[in-house]
């Protein structure tokens, strides 16, 4: 699970926004865990208003299929019986953060499952102890067994897909909007934010150290994500515990002065920019910096310390 959090200053800046009868039309629902925002700037509510249902159920699929917290999702059929049959959907969800595993070299990891658990990021918020098995065991991207439309699991792992299935399912949504004749738009999913059409838009990014923003950029045709330490985390012993979790060592990264503090990825997909978001994250300031520019994305990391790099 990934919590996020972007400050939207959401501003239309497109000239296609004064033209007439063309309206900004706003829809809000709650999915994921969060909320969810859908804007659209068209001149048929009617229309919007039909397109919008379908990309909400689109968005409400995914969500179906992939949470972890309930019980009757595809995937925790899935890490229930360490076996099952993939959707479609879920199946291109698994596939491509193995994808994203590999070319972080494992910062990205959706077997962290057993970790977040362990660590209190369910339901318990206490950190309590595996049994029997250690961390290191049963975490491990390549210990999944994909066969044709079969995934196998050895026991005591589990599958977390929190930290690519929003900008999953925003994509997916995206793209019906589109399918639907809508011309230009946004979604936000509790910060995880994609752009489309012919209109640019503001987005501001959040100092995590307190009020304001670190920047703003002018998106287009552009999904933006930020991961962060500041707002989902746990506290024993007078220490606070990130929620991002380092595959590597079954722990949460290290809250030291030089450790990032939030991570900002903008990319053309919602997916790529959710999930490397969390990998740059894990990865840290100097190897984050390097995967960024490999990627050719832009970005910026902020540590602890308050120290700011902007990546292009």
């Amino acid at each position: 699970m990934k919590f996020k959090l972007l400050f939207i200053a959401i501003i239309c800046l497109g000239l296609s926004c004064t033209k007439s009868k063309q309206i900004t039309y706003e829809y809000d629902d709650f999915i994921f865990g969060s909320y969810i925002r859908i804007k659209i700037v068209a001149d048929d509510s009617i229309k919007v208003r039909q397109s919008v249902d379908k990309a909400m159920q689109t968005l409400k699929h995914i969500d179906s299929i992939a949470s972890v917290f309930n019980p009757k999702s595809e995937l925790s059929q899935i890490n229930k019986n360490k076996a099952g049959k993939m959707s479609s959907d879920l199946k291109t969800l698994i596939v491509k953060s193995i994808d994203v595993s590999d070319k972080s070299n494992g910062a990205f990891d959706i077997t962290i499952g057993p970790a977040m658990k362990t660590w209190g990021f369910y339901d318990t918020n206490q950190i309590s102890k595996i049994e029997n098995q250690k961390l290191e065991d049963i975490i491990g991207y390549k210990k999944i067994l994909i066969k044709d439309d079969s995934i196998f699991l050895k026991q005591g792992m589990a599958i977390d897909l929190g930290g690519i299935a929003v900008g999953y399912a925003i994509d997916k949504a995206v793209d019906v909007l589109k399918s639907e004749g809508v011309k230009s738009g946004l979604i936000d999913a509790g910060g995880d934010i994609a752009v489309f059409g012919d209109n640019t838009y503001k987005i501001g990014v959040k100092n995590p150290a307190g009020k304001g923003l670190v920047k703003t950029f002018v998106l287009k045709n552009q999904a933006i994500t930020t991961s962060g330490n500041y707002e989902k985390f746990i506290e024993k012993d007078n220490r606070k515990y990130t929620h991002i979790i380092n595959p590597k060592t079954g722990q949460p990264i290290s809250d030291s002065a030089i450790a990032l503090s939030s991570v900002t990825i903008i990319a053309n997909k919602c997916v790529d920019a959710d999930a490397y978001a969390t990998a740059v994250f894990v990865l840290g300031l100097e190897d984050g910096q390097k995967l960024i520019r490999k990627l050719g994305y832009q970005g910026i990391l902020i540590t602890n310390n308050g120290k700011m790099i902007e990546v292009k």
